[in-house]
């Protein structure tokens, strides 16, 4: 017996996932709602595939996301503590506080992270990537209908223009900012426009072959974005001390030089799927991560399948993408191969990336060596600086703005999104 539970299905960025209404999963206890993940995600599988779910066989492809208004379902999440979110901040229901117009949020962003071939529902980090189709799906769902017509009051409509949504990510109370191109059909939908996001436009992100709107996103900096103090810190290890730097924008990351984990340089640049399939490569990458995270009781308290990540990093360099497209290195500030619950990226993650602009501009860290210092300020304004990045499918971009100080305040980053299904997902009763 099958039971059918209201989802849709988006891409954001070079990520996909399940969403849900909080409202929607309210009713069910959390041992229940991680169940009703799992099953639609057609995990576990010992085989990798996701064959009986939605899931594509990779972290990147195995999430889920709920999203509400603020204080939608408390009283059903009230019923006991079983009925509850897994932690994060305790005030994301706030009404009064999410009012606020100059620090208040439109919708909450509760992401979890299905196993693959594990039986694990991992709601402690977060994913860039879809911030993006969570501000699409706060249009394309009506729950911030009421801002963008207050946010042109008095005029006429335009036939399309950009919208700002303020996103809360619950497991760390962040308030996000992402930017989107929203239309109207023209028609009357009970008595009202109805807005709607474009997906016409000439913007592309490395691993999607398609163009489209951009979706512009601001992800603010704030508290200590480095969890053990220092810039640069060493891994002791078989009687040698490997350098890493460790930085938490949004969620953290390790960053190690490509020598800690390719013997012969030439193996770093392989394709994703070549170093997948050498378990050397997995196995150094994931002891490495485990010892960077007992340097820090922070780190340490919150290690999971999906938290740290690990990132090698390596100077410019020439390579052939995943598409066959040939890059030079003077195309690149650095070259990198992310590492996300098991499995070398085709792609980096957005958390990542926003990590690698912080770090880029901290002096002797392992992002700024591997740079050798090509990242200077790009722009004519002089508080922003902007790094590319090589990675297997090709060049990502991100911009950190930098306050009076000369400190990253701000972290500001380019994707697209696509709303691939909407509908029902049927899950074992």
């Amino acid at each position: 017996m099958l039971r059918a539970i209201k989802a849709s299905f988006y891409r954001g960025g070079t990520s996909k996932g399940l969403f849900f209404r909080a409202s929607d999963l309210a009713p069910f206890p959390q041992s229940m709602r991680n169940e009703i993940l799992l099953s639609a995600m057609g995990s576990p599988d010992p085989d990798g595939r996701q064959i009986d779910g939605m899931g594509g066989g990779i972290s990147s492809l195995s999430k889920a996301v709920v999203l509400s208004t603020p204080g939608e379902a408390v009283s059903e999440m009230s019923r006991g503590p079983e009925y509850s979110f897994p932690d994060g901040v305790d005030w994301v229901d706030d009404v009064s506080r999410a009012s606020s117009e100059r620090s208040g949020w439109d919708v909450v962003y509760r992401f979890a992270q299905v196993g693959v071939r594990d039986f694990v529902v991992d709601w402690s980090s977060t994913c860039g990537n879809l911030v993006a189709a969570v501000a699409q799906y706060a249009v394309d769902e009506g729950l911030v209908q009421k801002r963008i017509e207050a946010s042109i009051q008095g005029q006429t409509p335009p036939e399309r223009f950009p919208f700002a949504t303020r996103i809360l990510a619950a497991d760390s109370g962040k308030i996000i900012h992402a930017t989107t191109v929203v239309c109207t059909p023209g028609s009357l939908e009970s008595g009202r426009l109805r807005w709607y996001v474009s997906n016409f436009g000439g913007a592309s992100i490395s691993g999607v072959p398609s163009t489209s709107s951009p979706v512009e996103i601001e992800n603010p900096l704030q508290g200590n974005m480095l969890p053990t103090g220092r810039v640069l810190d060493a891994i002791p290890m078989e009687g040698k001390s490997i350098p890493c730097t460790i930085v938490d924008a949004g969620l953290p990351s390790i960053f190690i030089p490509s020598s800690a984990v390719f013997s012969v340089p030439e193996w770093f640049l392989s394709h994703p799927a070549d170093l997948d399939a050498d378990p050397r490569f997995r196995a150094r990458a994931e002891e490495l991560r485990y010892a960077a995270s007992r340097l820090s009781p922070a780190l340490s308290s919150i290690f999971s399948t999906s938290t740290p990540k690990i990132c090698v990093i390596g100077s410019p360099a020439s390579y052939r993408t995943t598409s066959g497209e040939e890059l030079r290195s003077n195309q690149m500030d650095c070259v990198i191969r992310a590492v996300s619950v098991g499995n070398f990226h085709r792609t980096v993650p957005a958390t990542m990336v926003s990590a690698l602009a912080v770090a880029s501009v901290l002096p002797g860290s392992v992002v700024w060596d591997a740079c050798q210092a090509s990242v200077l300020p790009q722009e004519k304004n002089m508080s922003l600086r902007s790094i590319t990045v090589g990675q297997p499918a090709g060049l990502s971009k991100a911009t950190v703005a930098l306050d009076i100080h000369g400190q990253p305040k701000s972290i500001n980053y380019v994707r697209t999104a696509r709303r691939l299904f909407q509908g029902e997902v049927l899950v074992k009763a």
